[in-house]
Order: C-alpha cells, then structure tokens, then sequence
C-alpha cells in the first residue's frame, strides 16, 4: 500500500510526540490530523473520512480502547487501527477481536509503523 495521501487520525495527549509523530507521517506523503484525546478523535470520525487511526492507549479524556470500542460498534471502516502503549497488560486478542490490527510499544518504532501499513492489503 502507497503511503502518499493516505489519511491518518493521530490521537495522543502528548502534543510534543503528536508533532513529532505528525511531521514523520507528513514526510512520506501522509495527510495527518492530530486529536489529542478520544473524545475529540470521535468528533474527528463523526465528520471525517480516514484510513488509518493510530492512538494512544492512557489519555485522561477517554483512551484508545473506548475509541477502537466506538469505531467497532459504529461499523467505521478504516484500513488500520492502531494503538500504541507504554503498558504491555492489554489482552491483545481481545481488541483484534474488535478490529486492532497492532499494538505498538511506546515509543513507537516510526519506521516499523510505516513498514507495517505498507504490509496492508
């Protein structure tokens, strides 16, 4: 898959590693919008089209489980869901169940992330 022009949600509450993150991802031709906690990334669906969300999984308003929870029950389609985490007590074959696709370790191996979507079918 092209990385140029894909669409990605980027949701963390860190702004510092959002720019980071959102400078990469722009470098290889991505368009990016940035949400700094899931509530806010909601909104982002609610009125946007992407392909690809990668999130953060602790935000203190709402976390990136409760937003792959709201992609699942609201049937959104993406090409990828990603989150990403510092914590490594997730029950990952629970959130594939409902449409992870990879849990990222933070912090988040960029090259290794965009090798991964251009895996996607």
């Amino acid at each position: 898959m092209k990385l140029k022009g894909l669409k990605i949600l980027l949701v963390d509450d860190e702004p510092d590693l959002c720019h980071l993150l959102s400078w990469e991802f722009e470098d290889v031709g991505m368009i990016v919008t940035k949400s700094n906690s899931a509530t806010d990334a909601i909104k982002n669906l609610k009125k946007n089209q992407f392909d690809i969300v990668l999130s953060d999984v602790k935000m203190p308003d709402g976390d990136g489980i409760e937003l792959l929870e709201f992609i699942y029950k609201e049937k959104i389609t993406l090409k990828a869901i990603y989150l990403m985490t510092g914590y490594s007590d997730y029950p990952v074959k629970n959130l594939i169940d409902i449409g992870l696709t990879k849990l990222f370790k933070k912090p988040l191996e960029v090259e290794e992330f965009l090798s991964d979507v251009e895996a996607l079918d």
